[in-house]
């Protein structure tokens, strides 16, 4: 039986300029060269969750034509903030900066006075990310493999979880269990640890995962390509941390690359330069 190859890409922050639409491009020719059978994406599609960012990805995205893809937002997706990628902080409820980026998309029309923006389906960033990519919550199910995504911004929720745990509870005997979202559960080499880094409760979750038999947890946000093994003794499971676009902490944009194959996973990281990979991890699944 072939592998089951994936495509993991995260943390775009496509911001409409040309150098980061050429670089999305590459990336996307790049992850087609790969011949992926699922594509997963982490989040961070976008600079700020403008539409035009969104359409702009969304555009790229299309040209993996009918390969499976799951779409998982990220904090920049859903929630105005500043500062650099990998730096970035929300922006508190009463900062005037956020009260002007809300207008932002209105000042184009002028103020006409006694009229307002229209409502749309923009207007809302959860609707507005749903609209272009699926469901926060997306799944992927198949005989050999079943994933289940979940929206980590700006926090988990109960219910989510609760859902996403039974499904993965109903997955058939077999099956290689995957769990994706944003923000990270375990700290990275490389990377300073900041606030919002790592999913609220990380370790319950991992300990969650690792009951449920999870084998491989997908993840972006701390802009590096990274994969830990961790086992409580009765299983074990891997965290995968993608690269980013704008960069990868310690060398050019990269994304990562997934075989599994008959009891056996590997991790690679891909050079968006060069497309030349590099191994982050290979083991065999117990039996």
């Amino acid at each position: 039986m072939k592998p089951l190859r994936i495509v993991h890409l995260s943390d775009f922050h496509c911001d409409g300029s040309p150098e980061l639409r050429a670089a999305l491009a590459r990336l996307i020719d790049r992850a087609i060269d790969c011949d992926p059978d699922l594509i997963v994406v982490t989040g961070d599609l976008s600079a700020d969750g403008r539409p035009a960012e969104l359409d702009a990805v969304a555009a790229e995205l299309e040209r993996f034509g009918p390969i499976p893809r799951v779409v998982v937002p990220g904090n920049r997706d859903l929630v105005p903030s500043v500062g650099p990628p990998g730096e970035a902080r929300p922006l508190p409820v009463d900062s005037d900066l956020d009260f002007f980026l809300a207008l932002e998309p209105a000042l184009g029309f002028g103020f006409d006075e006694g009229h307002s923006a229209p409502a749309g389906p923009d207007t809302d960033p959860e609707v507005r990310f749903s609209s272009r990519f699926g469901r926060l919550d997306a799944r992927f199910a198949a005989p050999r493999i079943q994933l289940v995504a979940v929206n980590s911004t700006p926090r988990l929720r109960p219910a989510e979880l609760e859902r996403a745990a039974r499904r993965l509870r109903r997955s058939p005997d077999g099956a290689f269990r995957i769990f994706a979202l944003h923000h990270g559960l375990l700290p990275v080499p490389g990377r300073k640890l900041r606030d919002g880094d790592l999913a609220n409760r990380s370790g319950d979750l991992l300990a969650l995962l690792l009951e449920l038999k999870v084998e491989l947890v997908l993840h972006g946000h701390v802009h590096r390509a990274h994969a830990w093994l961790v086992s409580d003794g009765h299983h074990q499971t891997v965290v995968a941390s993608a690269g980013a676009l704008v960069n990868d902490g310690r060398r050019d944009a990269s994304f990562n690359e997934i075989l599994v194959e008959d009891g056996r996973l590997e991790v690679r990281r891909r050079s968006v330069a060069t497309g030349e990979p590099s191994l982050l991890f290979q083991t065999t699944r117990p039996g």
